[in-house]
């Protein structure tokens, strides 16, 4: 038992230093840091928003040419009407992911001016690992996307002939 206390002394103890902003200013900064939170986790609901809705109107789109006339003019039109609806879909999402980035800027330049306690916790996840999961998301909403796409026009090309 002995033992077990002279461990838990030698570990060096962190200590922690407060920041040394104002109250007003400490309060603004904490306005900001929630703000851009807030703008994050917006962004992403609405990036899991869109990709959601392009698939909803990828499958009304199908439903339109299985149960309408089949003319290959008609087929045609809504795989290109499909081709639009990603194209606007794919770059909202990458402006979203853009959006992010630049809040996430913000918050590293507000970190600065907090407490190391703060600064020890924020950084618990290295940015690279965040970046790499963040990225392997948006790879994957734009995959899906595109394979949500490319299942309408194999849908629909077998009546081109009919």
């Amino acid at each position: 038992m002995a033992e077990d206390t002279d461990l838990a002394e030698e570990e060096p103890r962190f200590e922690v230093e407060a920041s040394e902003l104002d109250e007003a200013t400490h309060a603004e900064s904490l306005v900001l840091y929630r703000d851009s939170q807030d703008n994050i986790r917006f962004s992403k609901s609405l990036q899991w928003k869109t990709l959601g809705g392009a698939l909803a109107i990828y499958a009304l789109l199908g439903f339109a040419g299985w149960n309408s006339e089949r003319a290959e003019t008609h087929l045609k039109t809504l795989i290109i009407i499909s081709w639009v609806i990603s194209a606007g879909a794919i770059y909202a999402i990458c402006i979203l992911q853009s959006w992010q980035n630049t809040e996430r800027e913000k918050l590293r330049k507000i970190i600065v001016e907090f407490s190391n306690l703060f600064h020890a916790v924020y950084r618990t996840k290295s940015r690279t690992e965040a970046n790499i999961h963040r990225y392997i998301l948006l790879s994957f909403m734009l995959i899906t996307m595109l394979i949500g796409n490319y299942v309408l026009a194999k849908l629909l090309t077998p009546f081109f002939d009919k």
